[in-house]
């Protein structure tokens, strides 16, 4: 892992509060029903000018808020927050993400006037009118497209990103022409990588039942995770080379709990949604089974960092944390011996001579 001098970048979830119930979203399952794991948490301002500290912000070139589970402007201080970094870094690189369907007109003009230059809000808006509540449960689309307006107009920079589905693929190039007569400066297409075996995704109500599903875009370039993948998943894993990439980017990210971890992958697995008992069904038995393997893994990666209160940014300052002999240390063992299979997932790549071996990386894009 780098060293703390070359620490460029943080990852911030300043909330694990949200409007939305996006079905792909850990936080609830499928949609409808509430994640108890999931633990209510949110950022003070007190607190982020604790942690970072002015040598430590005049070190970095960009703080970006986003996050696993919450949308940052369900904050109450993510405006005093941006306005912290203003006065202090005028020139750092500041990046929200968010779904843009909480707030007042005039709190988006406050944000914009809070905002440094070099800023770049991103707004997560999957459809036009009558398509963009499918996925974004909960989101209004007139509120957001509202809150993008004033906010542009007030001189904000933002892009639209629109995640497509076979749903609101149709709407793009309309929904793109309409971001260029908003003003947004940028207009960017995802295609989601959160259909895990399955061609279709149920969306269900708080009891579990099953409302619709959601399809995959006709164009999807995602490969399935198949059950032969699933079955073959430690031999994979275990082959696949691990190239992090937060460590060539020099970034960290902080939870909403205030825990220092190098991505927002490896910090999620003790909050996803988990199901009481072992399902039935063969292949989510494996999707099952393997979540635990990542949770121990999580469990015992935290253990060798020094347990939880050992890479909490109120207790330590960052550059004690990163600089820690535990955390120079450890990544190269859950890399190179006992892979981690988060780092795998995500960052880690098989054999190209066999491309049907390749276990599917998750992206994050809601």
């Amino acid at each position: 892992m780098f060293n703390f001098s070359e620490l460029k970048s943080i990852h911030l979830e300043i909330s694990t509060r949200c409007q939305a119930s996006c079905p792909m979203c850990p936080r609830k399952y499928h949609g409808g029903v509430e994640n108890p794991n999931l633990k209510i948490a949110d950022w003070t301002i007190e607190e982020f000018k604790h942690i970072f500290t002015d040598d430590l912000l005049n070190q970095l070139d960009m703080i970006y808020f986003c996050g696993n589970f919450g949308d940052p402007i369900m904050n109450d201080d993510l405006i005093p927050m941006c306005q912290y970094i203003k006065d202090k870094a005028p020139n750092m690189q500041v990046r929200i993400h968010t779904n843009g369907g909480a707030r007042s007109t005039k709190w988006w003009v406050d944000l914009y006037n809070s905002l440094n230059d070099n800023h770049l809000v991103y707004f997560g808006i999957d459809g036009l009118e009558d398509t963009n509540h499918i996925y974004r449960i909960g989101v209004n689309f007139d509120i957001t497209i509202r809150n993008a307006q004033a906010f542009i107009d007030a001189g904000g920079k933002a892009e639209w990103v629109f995640i497509k589905f076979k749903h609101n693929e149709h709407q793009a190039e309309v929904a793109e022409q309409r971001s260029n007569d908003m003003g947004f400066q940028s207009f960017t297409v995802k295609n989601t990588t959160r259909f895990i075996g399955e061609k279709r995704y149920s969306v269900v109500d708080e009891n579990g039942n099953s409302l619709y599903y959601l399809e995959p875009p006709s164009d999807n370039q995602v490969v399935l995770i198949s059950t032969e993948q699933m079955k073959r998943s430690s031999e994979i894993i275990n082959s696949s080379k691990i190239s992090c990439y937060v460590q060539n980017l020099k970034e960290i990210y902080i939870d909403a709990h205030k825990n220092v971890f190098p991505c927002c992958f490896l910090a999620s697995a003790p909050y996803h949604y988990q199901q009481k008992e072992e399902p039935t069904d063969p292949f989510r038995k494996m999707i099952y089974n393997f979540h635990y393997k990542v949770l121990s893994q999580y469990h015992n990666l935290v253990e060798t960092l020094g347990g939880i209160e050992n890479i909490h940014a109120m207790n330590k300052p960052i550059k004690d944390i990163i600089s820690s002999t535990e955390w120079q240390t450890v990544w190269d063992h859950h890399w190179n011996v006992e892979k981690l299979y988060t780092c795998a997932r995500v960052c880690g790549k098989t054999d190209t001579s066999k491309p049907k071996d390749q276990f599917v990386k998750r992206v994050k894009n809601d």
